[in-house]
């Protein structure tokens, strides 16, 4: 799900623009380390994904606005409600993201409009709320399904070489999916 609230230009509204983030698929990595048989402490991370952030309304519609890159460590606690010796484990989790933006580049279809600049994104920390389950295959190996809801906003700082500034506050709260295979030791 992504969204943005109005933006502004030297401080105007631009009403009835916003922008949406396209959707990006990432290998994946957690790591759980369990403090007892209930509770746990996860790290999930990803190679970095690139993103796509078109307008939408007069005269931003349809245009592409910017390709950005970021990463979303998160750290979790997840709790696991049945025995440890069971072979399905269910679990639920509730942590912190922080995404780090980088990478940030205005396209040619802004530039062309607005006229050249830089933009910048804010680093984020929201929180993050996980379900999942864990299949055993043996005393080692087990099959891995997880999703997560993750808050994460943030706000686009535009600075074009006119001396003019356009910011957008993006909420894009995504849903993150995994399928894995894990290893226990």
């Amino acid at each position: 799900h992504d969204g943005s609230s109005l933006g502004s230009l030297g401080g105007a509204g631009l009403a009835g623009t916003s922008v949406s983030v396209d959707s990006e698929t990432q290998l994946g990595l957690s790591a759980s380390y369990l403090l007892t048989d209930k509770v746990g402490i996860e790290l999930l991370a990803a190679t970095p994904f690139t993103h796509t952030v078109t307008g939408h309304g007069a005269p931003i519609d349809g245009l592409e606005i910017a390709e950005v890159k970021h990463l979303p460590p998160t750290l979790s606690v997840q709790y696991f409600p049945l025995a440890a010796d069971s072979v399905w484990q269910p679990y639920v989790g509730v942590g912190i993201n922080y995404t780090i933006f980088f990478d940030e580049d205005l396209s040619s279809d802004i530039v062309g409009l607005l006229g050249d600049g830089d933009i910048e994104l804010d680093d984020s920390i929201g929180l993050a709320f996980e379900l999942g389950t864990d299949y055993k295959v043996n005393d080692q190996w087990v099959v891995n399904a997880a999703v997560w809801k993750i808050d994460l906003d943030t706000t686009a700082t535009i600075d074009l070489d006119s001396g003019s500034v356009v910011k957008v506050d993006v909420d894009i709260d995504p849903w993150v999916y995994m399928l894995s295979v894990g290893y226990q030791f």
